[in-house]
């Protein structure tokens, strides 16, 4: 399996790949890094043919061609219209990328051309509102781009208006909303994880917290809250990207001030406390699991770490670092 690091540049590089050792976690780089401005968040076209960057400092996007062994080849640049985009997701079909521009709060469409890459913007909708806290939630900050499972909906989280945002696309690619839930008030959420049995997690980012939804017929429904950490961390904590495993059993929550990967167990509607085990960095701002193996950016070290994940307790093993990225964003394995 080849993993590819996004990281903020000129200091990262642009993508960077890497070939995994499946028995031993460990990553050799394959290829030179391929040129991007920073691509913080990166993201599969369909069948895995093609990769998509956000360039969050300048605002646009990049697109490449994945050839068999790996090595990407850039295919055009287009800007998406609004401020800092931080996360973007490529629709069921194939045929639009959708991203969030967290530094305006707004989602913007592109279509994708025959070859792969980017066309002109389709559509930039903008979230409207304020949160409670007045130096992070002074306006609108969306933040991730989430498309259910089986579906052609959408979730927008809003770190700025505490909202979580559901839309759809039309045909030609415009933004349709459907609707929009409230979130704990100066919560932040930022990232979103689904459960098989229909429950929705998020994080929160500011209040360090997981808020638990239930998917229902009209929408989410809130059922729960629960601190982000097993332990209370010794200074202010920040949550940043959350996944469940494989089988349901476990939700993984990154921590930045703790700088650990939290442990929760899932019961019915119920998050547990597990275990809160070193990032094996600084500042995690994202991970991804890859066979046997959960991969940390920490951002702040400039290093990418490998966890070994016990199925049974779910608990990751003893980071190791595996690779040194300066300004690590996110971990994204190739598509299987």
């Amino acid at each position: 399996m080849l993993i590819y690091v996004g990281a903020y540049t000129p200091e990262g590089g642009g993508v960077r790949c890497f070939q995994q050792d499946p028995h031993s976690g460990a990553l050799t780089e394959t290829h030179s890094p391929a040129p991007a401005s920073d691509p913080s968040f990166l993201a599969w076209g369909q069948d895995g043919a093609y990769l998509y960057a956000v360039g969050e400092t300048a605002g646009g996007l990049a697109s490449f061609a994945r050839a068999e062994d790996g090595l990407l080849t850039p295919l055009n640049q287009e800007w998406t219209g609004g401020s800092s985009p931080c996360h973007l997701a490529v629709d069921p079909t194939g045929r639009f990328v959708v991203t969030a521009n967290y530094g305006d709060g707004t989602v913007s469409v592109h279509p994708v051309e025959a070859d792969g890459s980017l066309g002109p913007r389709r559509d930039l909708v903008a979230h409207a509102g304020k949160g409670p806290d007045p130096e992070r939630q002074e306006g609108p900050h969306a933040h991730q781009i989430a498309y259910l499972p089986g579906g052609d909906t959408f979730l927008v989280t809003d770190l700025g208006t505490d909202t979580v945002h559901e839309y759809t696309l039309s045909p030609d690619g415009a933004v349709q909303p459907l609707r929009a839930f409230p979130a704990e008030a100066g919560s932040g959420p930022r990232h979103v994880a689904f459960h098989p049995a229909g429950l929705v997690f998020v994080a929160g980012e500011l209040d360090s917290s997981v808020m638990i939804y239930r998917r229902t017929a009209d929408g989410l429904e809130r059922v729960g809250r629960v601190a982000a950490t097993a332990q209370e961390p010794p200074v202010r904590n920040y949550p940043s990207h959350i996944e469940c495993s494989s089988d349901g059993r476990f939700v993984y929550v990154g921590n930045r001030g703790a700088n650990a990967i939290t442990v929760l167990a899932v019961h019915g509607d119920e998050l547990r406390p597990v275990a809160d085990v070193p990032s094996g960095g600084e500042w995690p701002r994202h991970f991804a699991i890859a066979g046997d193996f959960l991969y940390v950016a920490n951002q702040d070290s400039g290093t990418v770490a490998a966890l070994p994940l016990d199925p049974a307790t779910g608990v990751p093993g003893e980071a190791r670092v595996v690779a040194e990225v300066t300004q690590a964003s996110c971990i994204l394995p190739s598509p299987a």
